[in-house]
């Protein structure tokens, strides 16, 4: 039975139309049961009395994946076949993690993803690492949808270079997105998108609106959309720039619908600010915590833990796990919600998500005993929770947030490190896993 056929395709609401998915929706069971792998969910309370309702069920008992189902007071209990569990087992345990299935759910989308739009000449600081994080998760669950993806940068710079100088300005700051793994496909700078200042703050008072010099760059860019036709661009921002967010997309948006143009970006996905120990901090805001300050930190942190040769064995240099605990720390927050950033939380288990990520995919070689697979609860779990990756992937695709498929992940690294599971359960668990680093940009 090919291991392709995911049998929570099957529930999605979207196949409503098709009869699919129109009376029950189904739910992956939040720890290991002997009795079911999901829980289905009538979608009418009359469901009992409800003759297609009562129909579909028989449907998806004569499903091949399926194997036993039993009707409870809420719902029904749904045991996977055998089988099936077998199959999408041992693709799991040979290292495929099902990522060709996962490029088609956006497949011939176009995106392209702005985030870190700092001034030129300033620190990165632990307010724009939170920036990076939601940017650079974003970009990867598109990337790994199949979507054709740019990440794109406007550089605040108050002139532009002088005539031979470097085009690179980022100066420092190249220096900590290497640190942290992220490229960027195209970096503009303000300053090559010359605004008439006149016309457009004229332009910004004729809407009821006030556009500070400091904001007619922001303008400028939206306005050239520098090829973004067809593309759906979306702007990555911490909550302090909604102000100019709004007043740069009322002046552009206007201009552009008098010239008959698609306005961008099209979307807009807005942080909270974090706080680091203090009240909360804005990206730029003076005295923030500097991210090479805290990534050496965590480096020389990683080295003398004592799981830290494990994590490195795995992972790499400590520059990379650091790039990855740093990084991984917000991205399971709701997005408009602020951050508490603690530095000794980093390496705490349960307290950092990137830490328990990092620490689950090096795990191993201490295995419980081995039994059949299709009859170990933790088995039949894992392959489950691998298979729930899809769903949180397009819902990352859809709500354009990774936060879901971050939690998602976080909570199977965090059930494997409860106790030793057996080497069937490590290797399926360990391909989910790498999946779902990938999928957030932490690889």
């Amino acid at each position: 039975m090919p291991a392709a056929a995911n049998p929570l395709d099957y529930f999605e609401y979207s196949q409503a139309e098709s009869g699919r998915g129109a009376h029950w929706s189904a739910r992956a069971s939040s720890r290991p049961s002997d009795r079911f792998d999901l829980k289905l969910l009538p979608r009418s309370p009359t469901w009992r009395e409800d003759a297609s309702a009562l129909d579909a069920l028989s449907r998806i008992e004569r499903e091949p994946w399926a194997g036993r189902v039993r009707c409870v007071d809420d719902g029904a209990e749904l045991r996977l076949d055998d089988g099936w569990i077998e199959a999408a087992g041992a693709a799991l345990q040979d290292g495929d993690g099902g990522e060709e299935r996962l490029a088609q759910l956006a497949r011939g989308e176009r995106f392209s993803v702005q985030f870190c739009d700092a001034p030129a000449t300033e620190a990165l600081n632990v307010g724009h690492l939170r920036n990076l994080a939601l940017g650079n998760a974003l970009a990867a669950a598109l990337d790994q949808a199949g979507a054709n993806v740019e990440r794109r940068s406007l550089i605040s710079d108050a002139e532009p270079p002088a005539a031979g100088e470097d085009v690179d300005r980022l100066t420092g700051q190249r220096e900590t997105l290497d640190r942290l793994g992220i490229a960027f496909d195209r970096v503009f700078f303000a300053s090559d998108f010359p605004a008439d200042a006149a016309e457009l703050a004229a332009r910004a008072l004729a809407l009821g609106a006030s556009l500070p010099a400091a904001h007619l760059g922001d303008v400028a860019y939206w306005l050239a959309a520098p090829k973004l036709e067809g593309t759906i661009s979306i702007h990555v921002c911490g909550a302090e720039w909604v102000s100019r967010v709004a007043i740069a997309r009322q002046v552009a948006g206007h201009l552009l619908a008098e010239r008959g143009l698609e306005a961008h970006p099209t979307h807009e996905v807005v942080h909270g600010e974090v706080s680091a120990g203090q009240p909360a901090l804005a990206s730029g805001e003076p005295g923030a915590l500097a991210i090479e300050e805290l990534a050496e930190w965590l480096e020389a942190e990683i080295e003398a833990d004592p799981r830290g040769e494990q994590v490195l064995d795995r992972l790499g240099s400590p520059e990379r796990a650091a790039a990855q605990v740093a990084l991984g720390y917000f991205l399971p927050h709701p997005a408009k919600q602020r951050v508490d950033l603690f530095a000794e939380k980093l390496l705490r288990a349960r307290e950092s998500p990137g830490w328990d990520l990092a620490c689950a995919r090096a795990s191993g070689g201490r295995r419980a005993p081995a039994g059949e697979p299709a009859r170990d609860p933790d088995y039949r779990f894992a392959v489950v929770q691998a298979e729930l990756h899809s769903r949180q992937l397009r819902l990352a695709v859809e709500l354009l947030d990774p936060a879901p498929l971050a939690r998602h992940v976080v909570q199977l690294a965090r059930w494997y490190l409860q106790r030793d599971r057996s080497e069937a359960v490590e290797r399926v668990t360990r391909t989910a896993l790498d999946v779902g680093a990938r999928g957030l940009g932490l690889e």
